[in-house]
């Protein structure tokens, strides 16, 4: 005859936990706590994922998805923008501002430092052109790295982005100190000195494919710098898989604990004639198989093959030995229900075969009675 896979494997009669009722014997493993560790935070990640994209999808873009017929492509929550030339906004928002305190500004001809999560950070400037240039002074460098901005009263008032895409498109010339050795410089710096740049913004534009997606800036204030920037926003809502992929992936890790680590349970019902595996919980997600009539179990000695994989990729086959209780299935297949670690389950499992001869009123058949 042939056999059913996945039948409940059970190594000490503790191991199982045994329900009945008149007719209906229901089995499942006992499991311990440790079982529930790993669904549980796959849920919990899982929820995590899909709040935060409530909170940035949903929430957040509130008006703006309930103002389809809008011509504001910034969110009404966004307080600042840019309308570049061809008519694409670059917006601004608190959201995207980081503010971080400093201390101990100090300022030299064309340097200033100060101090910041416990270390001294020290750069070097100057201005032509209509442009800054600021480089951070390594310590262990031959070479400044400088990087270009444009201060704010450099640009007009009405920003139009044509000022940005000039900047960006028509880089200047560098500083020959750009090329110099930062070591050979001897710094004196002043305490108490005025902020450079009078705590006006300092813009720096970013580009990805020939195409803009950033205009950032850093300000310093009296107690604080601030970073923050106007970013392009897509009046498509940009790709729709790269959008709502948190939502699937909340989802997804959600439904860890539903559909793998839950307990199953096998239910032999000689009211109805029907074997069950199903999940303890909600959704049961069952599968049924009709029993023979008259019910019939099987006790037989059988062995099972264990397969895995070791890190180097190499498969590996195992055998596990045991006795296997089975019943009969209406299409005249043997249903494996339990397979028994041990060599002697009438004695080892004694009290469960006992109580599921009883509540079926069947008697567990010998091997050499097993029809074929």
């Amino acid at each position: 005859m042939l056999h059913n896979k996945n039948p409940l494997w059970v190594y000490e009669e503790e191991d199982l936990v045994f329900n009945a009722s008149p007719g209906v014997v229901k089995f499942s493993a006992k499991r311990d706590f440790t079982s529930y560790i790993m669904p549980s935070v796959m849920f919990f990640i899982g929820l995590l994922i899909l709040l935060s994209f409530v909170q940035d999808v949903l929430i957040n873009n509130y008006e703006k998805m309930m103002d389809d017929n809008g011509d504001e492509p910034c969110w009404p929550e966004w307080e600042d923008r840019i309308i570049l030339t061809n008519g694409t906004y670059m917006c601004k928002s608190e959201w995207d501002t980081y503010r971080q305190g400093y201390s101990n500004y100090m300022t030299s001809e064309n340097h200033y430092k100060f101090d910041e999560y416990g270390e001294t950070y020290e750069h070097r400037w100057s201005e032509q052109d209509g442009y800054l240039f600021i480089s951070f002074i390594p310590s262990d460098r031959d070479h400044y790295e400088c990087n270009i901005y444009v201060r704010e009263s450099n640009l007009p008032e009405n920003l139009t982005g044509n000022e940005f895409w000039f900047y960006y498109w028509e880089t200047p010339t560098f500083p020959d100190w750009c090329d110099e050795d930062p070591r050979t410089v001897n710094r004196q710096y002043t305490s108490n000195s005025s902020i450079p740049f009078n705590g006006e913004r300092l813009y720096q534009v970013y580009e990805t494919s020939g195409e803009l997606y950033a205009i950032e800036f850093e300000q310093f204030t009296d107690k604080e710098r601030i970073f923050s920037g106007y970013y392009y926003i897509d009046e498509n809502e940009g790709d729709f898989i790269v959008s709502y992929f948190p939502l699937a992936l909340g989802f997804g890790l959600m439904s860890v604990p539903i559909f793998f680590g839950r307990k199953k349970e096998f239910v032999i019902d000689i009211n109805n004639s029907v074997f069950t595996k199903q999940f303890v919980s909600t959704p049961h997600l069952a599968k049924s198989k009709r029993l023979a009539k008259p019910f019939e179990m099987y006790l037989v000695h059988t062995t099972k093959e264990i397969h895995s994989s070791s890190e180097d990729g190499i498969s590996h086959t195992k055998y596990a030995s045991g006795m296997e209780l089975s019943v009969s299935g209406e299409d005249g297949n043997l249903i494996d229900v339990i397979f028994f670690r041990t060599q002697d389950a009438r004695k080892d499992f004694k009290q469960t075969l006992e109580k599921i001869e009883f509540v079926t009123g069947t008697t567990i058949a010998k091997p050499g009675d097993q029809k074929d």
